[in-house]
């Protein structure tokens, strides 16, 4: 089942990058199976928001197209430009991680990744501390280009969850994932979009429960919720996070102007569901496909199926 989005984003994303990992020893494979499997359908997504913006927006065109072309790199927040929808903040998050992964592959340290990276969890301690002394607010400003620190115990998580379900679940894992589950309230307040809706005690306990998902998914406790309502939504996902929030919110204001909020909610998510249909059969799954055959042609067999 594909691995679903939103606002906590990484937490599921910790799993699924690891188990992509694992797949690709040759770390150029790796890259080529990350760049199909993100840019078709993120260029995609982005220039139907584009469109629309230019269609329905009321934003200077000559901005749009300048901000179309940064956000079509997927490298926006370095180029200094607005996401032309918000959901796209995470992507950056992503692409250090992968950067972050490649540098694992080059060192060739990848069974080594999970001692490695809980190691790492010490500078999200420091950064963390950092924040709080007025003094240290440049360094603390300097490193903010590197948002990667602010979700880092995530991804560390999902590696520790991906070897409790693969190879062991040991006390020494579960006192790792009590270590990251620390980290990452602490830094609750440094980074990320929930510190602006929620407290830092509700993001624990929200917290807490994915954790605690993530646990029954490791210990395969959760199959019971694979159907194919739930497989159909999670091939969605992608598309779905990518194409909802922009174009969802300005569908739903105008349909208020003529029905209540939860049938203007209801019609306008049966719609970016459809949209995302649209993109994942007609974008995702073929480019996906086709990219992988071109690049793959010299490195390695196929793979067989598109898989997050």
């Amino acid at each position: 089942m594909g691995c679903n989005r939103g606002r906590f984003v990484f937490h599921d994303k910790w799993f699924c990058n690891t188990a992509n990992t694992e797949k690709h020893k040759n770390w150029k494979i790796f890259l080529i199976n990350r760049f199909s499997r993100l840019y078709p359908t993120y260029w995609a997504c982005v220039t139907i928001t584009a469109v629309f913006l230019f269609l329905f927006g009321d934003i200077i065109k000559s901005k749009l197209v300048i901000l179309y072309l940064s956000n079509m790199t997927m490298l926006q927040y370095y180029l200094l430009q607005p996401h032309l929808d918000e959901a796209y903040w995470t992507m950056t998050v992503e692409l250090l991680f992968y950067v972050y992964m490649l540098f694992i592959f080059l060192i060739k340290k990848l069974d080594d990744i999970e001692r490695i990276s809980v190691r790492l969890l010490f500078f999200v301690f420091v950064y963390g501390l950092l924040a709080l002394y007025p003094k240290a607010h440049s360094l603390y400003n300097g490193l903010s280009y590197i948002p990667l620190i602010n979700h880092f115990p995530l991804f560390c998580s999902g590696i520790i969850f991906y070897n409790i379900k693969f190879t062991a679940a040991t006390k020494r894992r579960y006192f790792y994932l009590l270590v990251c589950f620390i980290a990452q309230v602490f830094v609750f307040k440094t980074g990320g979009k929930s510190r602006f809706f929620i407290n830092v005690y509700e993001y624990a306990f929200i917290l807490s429960i994915y954790f605690g998902l993530l646990y029954l998914f490791a210990v395969n406790k959760l199959k019971f919720i694979v159907n194919r309502v739930t497989v159909f939504l999670g091939n969605l996902s992608f598309s779905l996070y990518l194409i909802h929030q922009t174009i969802g919110a300005a569908v739903i204001s105008f349909l208020q102007q003529y029905i209540n909020w939860t049938l203007a909610f209801g019609v306008t998510l049966l719609l970016v569901i459809l949209l995302a249909y649209l993109i994942n059969r007609l974008v995702e799954v073929p480019a996906t496909k086709y990219l992988r055959k071109k690049l793959h042609s010299n490195h390695t067999q196929i793979p067989a199926a598109v898989t997050l």
